[in-house]
Order: structure tokens, then C-alpha cells, then sequence
């Protein structure tokens, strides 16, 4: 008995030995489960991490591949631009060395047309003085052929005058004083129209008289040679104006045988006369055919003329004279009428 109770606390030493080893071992192959789990999930931590730097990667590689294809594709368009900047390059240096040559063709052009302007210039200045000799010579010419027009009516007035004179074996001396006063205003009309036409252009000063306008009109009327066809019509008027007697009978002279001559010596000529206040209109009015309308705005210019004989200062020597008074004449169709405005200057 003793020996088998030896023998079993032997074995029971044995079995909780091994029991022991036996837990000492299920432990460590829990702790080494536990470590392999844990592994485990770190490797697959691990996996999932090296998944997605791997995903990553491809698509910046994607990403570099579709970038290196885009930079080729710009290198090629670059390489292409490179060539036609090239070609353009080429191009303008062909166009440099054609403007080049142009240039030079310029220069000469502009040397021989330096050299001809210098030969049109001598020729022009030639040509000019030549001219301006023809125009020197014509404008003698046509202030001569005017003053005979202006002096042809105080002339004839003189001549029919001393006729008359002739005529009459006994004149009373009424007649002798009417005739003398026709020929000394004749003369004086003369002598006051040249004097117009050498000092044309030239500021002259005024006489200034008062003086009735329609007495002066009628005056200008009695004392010239109109043809008797002719019809004066003057309105009957005391108004006085402050003028220049002599200059102002040249205005009027010069309007009337105007306006004769577009009348063709027969018809009518009316003189109206308004009171405007400080100002004094009279208007001349014709039932000729009037200015023709292109002329109208240059008959005041100093040598235009629509007549076929005269010098065209007529027109210009009364707007001078009625512009020095401080005053304006202007003109108009529908009827022909010359319109007169003068300061009373009182």
C-alpha cells in the first residue's frame, strides 16, 4: 500500500507538473496567438496602408504619364512655332533687305525730285513774275477802261450842258447859274472819281455834312444823262443823315447806272427811304433780271465783275465808302433791290 500511495504521489507530482507545463505552454500560446493577432492586424494595417500609398502612386503616375504626354504634345506645337518663327525670321530678314533696296530707290526718287521741285520752283517764280507783270499791266488796263466808264456821265452832262449853253443865243441868268451849278458838280464828280480811283484802298477821310438824302437822290437824278425811258421813282423824305456828300453822290451815281444798264435803258428804278431810328435804309430796287445767283455773294469782291466791260471796282468801291460812314449795303433778288443802311451820325 505504502508503495502504490509512493507510487501515486509520484504520479501526482508528475501530472501537476506536467499540468503546469501544460499551462505554462496554453499561456505562451495565447500570448503568442494574442502577438500573432496583433501581428496580424498590423499587417493588414500595414497592407492597407502600402494599398493605398500604392494607389497614390499610380494615379500621380497616371498623373505624370498624362503630363509627360501634354508636355510633348507642347514641346511638338513649340517645335512647330520654333520652325515658323524660323521661317517668319527668314521672311523678315528678305522683307529688311526689300525695304533696304526701297529705301535707297526713295532716296534717289526724293533727290530727283528735290532736284525737279528746284527747277519747277525757278519756273514757277518765273512764271509768276511774268504773271504778275501781265496782271500789273491788265489792271491798268481795266482801272483806265473804268474811270472812262465812271467819267462818261459827268462828261456827257458837261457836254449836253455847253449844247444848250450853244444852243441859246440869250440866256437869263437863272438858266446861266442852273447850268453853271451842272457844270461845276459835273467837273467836281470828275475830279472826286479819280481821286476814288488812286486812292482805292486807301482809308480817306470823310467830309461829314448834313445833308436830305431824297434831295441829294433827286440831285444825282437831275444832273446825270439817263435815258428818258427810264423811270425814277423816288420817295418823297426829309430824313437827313451826317455823311460825306461827295462820296455818298459816287454810291448812289454808281448804283443808278448799274441799274440802268441791267435795264437795258428802259424801265423803272424806285428809291425807297426809311426812317429806322438811329438809322437811315434806302433801297434801290430795279425791274431788271437780276444777279444771276452764283454771283450774288461775290459782287462786293474787288474785281469780279458779270459785265462784259469794267474792272469790277465799282460794287467794291461803294461797300468801302458805306462801310467808312459805319454802315452796310447788301444785295438781293426777287426784285433786284441794293439795300443801304446808314447812322444818322447825329
Amino acid at each position: 500500500m505504502s508503495g502504490q500511495t509512493s507510487d501515486f504521489v509520484k504520479f501526482s507530482n508528475l501530472t501537476g507538473e506536467a499540468i503546469n507545463e501544460l499551462d505554462q505552454a496554453k499561456n505562451e500560446i495565447e500570448d503568442r496567438s494574442n502577438k500573432l493577432r496583433e501581428l496580424a492586424m498590423q499587417s493588414n494595417a500595414r497592407f492597407n496602408e502600402i494599398f493605398r500609398v500604392n494607389t497614390e502612386l499610380k494615379e500621380k503616375i497616371e498623373f505624370l504619364q498624362n503630363l509627360a504626354s501634354t508636355l510633348s504634345l507642347r514641346n511638338e506645337e513649340l517645335e512647330k512655332k520654333n520652325q515658323e518663327l524660323e521661317k517668319q525670321k527668314a521672311e523678315n530678314t528678305r522683307l529688311a533687305a526689300d525695304l533696304r533696296r526701297n529705301l535707297e530707290k526713295v532716296v534717289l526718287k526724293e533727290k530727283e525730285i528735290e532736284i525737279q521741285r528746284d527747277q519747277l520752283e525757278r519756273q514757277v517764280n518765273e512764271k509768276t513774275d511774268e504773271l504778275l507783270k501781265s496782271q500789273k499791266l491788265a489792271i491798268i488796263g481795266e482801272l483806265a477802261s473804268r474811270m472812262a466808264h465812271d467819267l462818261r456821265n459827268p462828261l456827257s452832262t458837261i457836254k449836253n450842258v455847253i449844247e444848250l449853253m450853244e444852243n441859246k443865243q440869250k440866256i437869263r441868268i437863272e438858266e446861266k447859274l442852273m447850268y453853271y451849278g451842272k457844270l461845276h458838280r459835273a467837273i467836281e464828280r470828275i475830279s472826286h472819281q479819280v481821286d476814288d480811283v488812286l486812292e482805292y484802298g486807301k482809308a480817306t477821310r470823310l467830309n461829314l455834312q448834313t445833308e436830305n438824302i431824297a434831295r441829294m437822290i433827286n440831285q444825282i437824278i437831275s444832273d446825270g444823262n439817263f435815258s428818258p425811258n427810264i423811270k425814277f421813282n423816288v420817295e418823297k423824305s426829309e430824313v437827313k443823315v451826317n455823311v460825306d456828300i461827295r462820296k455818298m453822290e459816287a454810291v448812289f451815281t454808281n448804283l443808278f447806272i448799274n441799274a440802268a444798264q441791267a435795264i437795258n435803258e428802259n424801265g423803272s428804278i424806285t428809291i425807297r427811304i426809311l426812317d429806322n431810328g438811329q438809322n437811315v435804309m434806302i433801297a434801290v430796287e430795279d425791274s431788271g433780271p437780276g444777279i444771276p445767283e452764283d454771283a450774288l455773294p461775290k459782287i462786293f469782291d474787288p474785281l469780279f465783275t458779270t459785265k462784259q466791260t469794267g474792272t469790277g471796282l465799282g460794287l467794291s468801291i461803294c461797300k468801302r465808302i458805306v462801310e467808312q460812314h459805319g454802315g452796310s449795303i447788301t444785295a438781293k433778288n426777287n426784285p433786284t433791290t441794293f439795300l443801304i443802311r446808314l447812322p444818322k451820325n447825329f
